[in-house]
């Protein structure tokens, strides 16, 4: 162990786990534990609850075990043990593990991560890279952003705030901004996944402690809950979280959830807590635009010790990713191959580093020469609901939703002229829709492509798409994130 204190052993530990294991299971199962002691080479860990420490003992131990052999150095056993818990729900042995922290932390070579050097009484489970300051704003997010600012300003005003939108595009981002601002004005704030705020039910249930969950949830000032379709398939959580948003609201106390659609396509929501979501604002996040990707890549970039000039940053930009999680993987990745070459940030370079991800820049690769065999009717549909972000059955159905029209018009047109597809034919694809409607689709689109730089970057997203394509894939259930047209 080195000079390492259990704490610091742990703290580096988890990150390791935070790249090896997906963020909902380390934030509802890993973010919260200690390391408590090392004896007789078994490392001990310590969790909230009953609950936690099983899950992590059956459904994790081999990749913790893992963590901590490379931290140590050698093999280890790992136990679990159940430790108290603050109100706010921070396990206790939280801030005596910090205090055992060398100055400096992580950085300072402590290796304690970001998410674990907070201060005494700490923002309950926030993550402190996602403020206000660190949130880039473009036409995509605007709406989303200012009234997440709002109801700090305001809490109760504009009750419940929902925020929607697609995976990795900046809706927990928010969310912990809005704890972070609202716990530097003094106000109590309770974060919590979903995904956790059923786990803190059920362990609650089992041990007949509903009064410590319920004074969690129902005393703060401003609840947040993100990703809350997680409780779609679970009535009895929904039941919970029914009465906790009811004693809240009827307090003038503030509400925020996530989601990735609007509340009323939560089909699996009683239709009471569905028509309680829709009663306040719904704000939605869209895919970011060229303009906003190029802010975010020169913010993120500033916080690198490598500086890249403006045209690289725009080369990286030009490349039309769904998610500013992709955008930011593809900065990381040119960051690393830069070295590799010599340096030098050039065209050549940045356009060999990305190469791997397969995904044509902006201006595109042009449509298939007429000796292209045609492509499959399915493989376009599932291109370019990949693309988009909208689910099958809103691309073919009847919804008139601007997004999904948008998709639906770029569906039709690559029907037309890579799939060769005829009119009538696509008519029927498309729940046998009008020949004006078809026809008007593709001429719209054609268009577009003249004047429109987004038009012509999703066209170009969905043709590199195909080129891989290779069998349908399953319906997708995600909701449509692209600019409206």
């Amino acid at each position: 162990m080195n000079d390492k204190t259990p704490a610091t052993t742990w703290a580096a530990a988890l990150g390791q786990l935070q790249v090896s294991v997906n963020k909902p299971n380390f934030d509802t199962w890993l973010r919260d534990t200690v390391g408590i002691r090392f004896e007789d080479d078994t490392f001990v860990v310590g969790a909230s609850n009953d609950f936690t420490t099983e899950w992590l003992d059956v459904r994790m131990r081999k990749v913790i075990l893992s963590a901590l052999a490379r931290v140590i150095g050698h093999p280890v056993a790992v136990s679990f043990e159940v430790i108290g818990a603050d109100d706010d729900g921070t396990p206790a042995l939280l801030t005596e593990a910090l205090d055992a922290t060398p100055e400096g932390g992580a950085e300072a070579g402590g290796g304690v991560p970001g998410f674990l050097r907070r201060a005494a009484t700490p923002p309950p489970n926030l993550n402190p890279a996602f403020t206000f300051d660190t949130f880039v704003i473009g036409e995509e997010n605007e709406l989303a952003h200012a009234a997440a600012e709002a109801v700090v300003g305001a809490p109760g005003r504009q009750n419940p705030l929902v925020i929607f939108g697609g995976p990795g595009l900046g809706k927990t981002h928010l969310l912990n901004a809005i704890g972070h601002a609202g716990y530097a004005k003094g106000l109590t704030v309770a974060y919590a996944t979903a995904e956790r705020f059923g786990t803190e039910f059920g362990t609650a249930a089992q041990h007949k402690s509903f009064e410590k969950f319920r004074r969690r949830y129902r005393s703060c000032d401003i609840l947040l809950i993100d990703d809350v379709q997680f409780l779609e398939t679970r009535p009895g959580f929904q039941e919970e979280f029914f009465h906790t948003f009811n004693d809240l609201h009827a307090a003038g106390k503030q509400v925020v959830v996530t989601c990735d659609s609007l509340p009323s396509q939560l089909s699996g929501f009683s239709e009471a807590l569905r028509t309680r979501l829709m009663m306040g604002l719904q704000a939605d996040l869209r895919r970011p635009s060229f303009t906003t990707r190029l802010a975010i890549l020169r913010a993120k970039a500033a916080h690198h010790a490598m500086r890249l000039p403006d045209a690289a940053l725009e080369q990286i930009a030009q490349r039309c990713c769904p998610t500013v999680r992709e955008l930011e993987g593809y900065l990381n990745r040119v960051l690393a191959h830069i070295p590799l070459v010599g340096g030098q940030a050039t065209a050549d370079v940045i356009e060999r580093a990305l190469a791997v991800f397969n995904v044509a820049p902006g201006s595109g690769r042009g449509a298939p020469g007429e000796d292209d065999a045609p492509t499959a009717p399915d493989h376009v549909i599932t291109a370019v609901c990949r693309w988009t972000g909208t689910s099958r059955a809103d691309l073919t159905g009847r919804s008139r939703s601007r997004d999904v029209s948008y998709a639906r018009h770029l569906a039709m047109y690559v029907l037309r002229n890579d799939a060769k597809k005829s009119v009538a034919e696509i008519q029927r694809l498309f729940g046998n829709r009008d020949h004006s409607t078809v026809i008007g689709a593709i001429d719209r689109i054609e268009a577009e492509l003249g004047t429109r730089d987004e038009t012509r970057a999703d066209l170009s997203g969905i043709r590199e798409a195909l080129v891989t394509a290779s069998a349908p894939s399953p319906m997708l259930q995600t909701i449509p994130q692209l600019s409206a047209v």
